[in-house]
């Protein structure tokens, strides 16, 4: 056992290494002397920095009416120079709207710092250079917030495909949060819990977590399972019935009992919109860690990471 746990950790080191490795940014562009790089905004008629530069802050003085968004009147306002707002518009109106939302301003930024190939977005020019993305995919430039353009089968075909991936990404993403937290946390509790309430305990051979490939599921009351599927069903026909219109955010159900997303402005949405898609993404990673982990050293991963799920205790 010992010996297959030694050699399984490499192997996710590297894996981890590699994924990272292949949609890092090779290079990082320098600020000034480059062929693609023009500067979005050239001059302010507003108080802001004595140097051009676009920031979040910046986007959050130009939306004058709050609105979210930057039309064409208020570009006239701070620019005062009709050419430079048409052209800023025909640069940063990806969507052809005539308003420039945060995602597009966060899509000027990039451009603004790396060049306006594949909008800035260094992710994604490296995806294309690796094989891993089509050059003409709706992913090549696209304010979709985590872009980071992988797509080597050609999944997302058009717009409209691209939001029904992410909106099941985002579901596979936060049920994988919830079971990331959950696995370790029962293989902690589960055997004191068990034993103070005089309860058999659930937990599958070797003080594992349960699950296909530990076995241990059929301890698990049916009633549990089924509980599950109505609640899952629930969800889902709140997701059916949600409005798709072209502002629909995949994933938003409206569930914000805490206030930490609804009336926030357009850059902090959009961080904690990057944020709960990061976080969804290393938990399936991390949940598909655990199960062929302790599959092949048939250890649990509370035992074999303890510096991780035993320090606190």
């Amino acid at each position: 056992h010992n010996h297959a746990s030694t050699m399984f950790k490499p192997v996710l080191c590297l894996a981890a290494l590699a994924s990272a490795s292949a949609f890092a940014p090779l290079s990082m562009p320098a600020r000034g002397g480059m062929a693609l790089r023009r500067p979005a905004i050239s001059s302010l008629n507003m108080q802001v920095a004595a140097k051009s530069m676009l920031t979040k802050d910046l986007f959050t003085k130009l939306d004058k009416d709050g609105s979210g968004t930057i039309d064409s009147q208020e570009l006239r306002e701070a620019l005062g120079n009709n050419n430079e707002v048409n052209n800023l518009l025909a640069r940063g109106d990806l969507n052809g709207d005539g308003e420039i939302d945060y995602a597009e301003y966060e899509r000027l930024m990039n451009m603004d710092f790396a060049g306006d190939e594949q909008g800035g977005n260094l992710y994604v020019r490296n995806a294309i250079k690796f094989g891993l993305l089509k050059p003409e995919s709706v992913l090549a430039d696209c304010v979709m917030v985590g872009n980071k353009g992988f797509d080597p089968l050609n999944c997302a075909t058009n717009d409209e495909v691209l939001k029904q991936y992410r909106e099941a990404e985002l579901k596979h993403g936060r049920l994988a949060m919830l079971a990331a937290a959950g696995w370790p946390v029962s293989e902690l509790v589960q055997p004191y819990l068990s034993k103070a309430l005089g309860l058999p305990d659930l937990l599958a051979a070797g003080e594992k977590a349960p699950s296909v490939l530990n076995g241990g599921l059929d301890k698990v009351n049916p009633l549990f399972f089924m509980g599950i599927i109505i609640f899952t069903a629930t969800v889902e026909s709140v997701a059916i019935k949600t409005a798709r219109g072209p502002d629909y955010v995949p994933g938003d159900l409206g569930f914000d009992p805490l206030g930490l997303y609804t009336g926030k402005d357009e850059p902090t949405k959009r961080d904690l919109e990057l944020k709960e898609l990061n976080n969804g993404r290393l938990a399936m990673l991390a949940i598909t860690a655990y199960a062929f982990n302790e599959f092949l050293t048939k250890v649990p991963v509370v035992n074999e990471t303890p510096y991780l799920f035993k320090s606190f205790l």
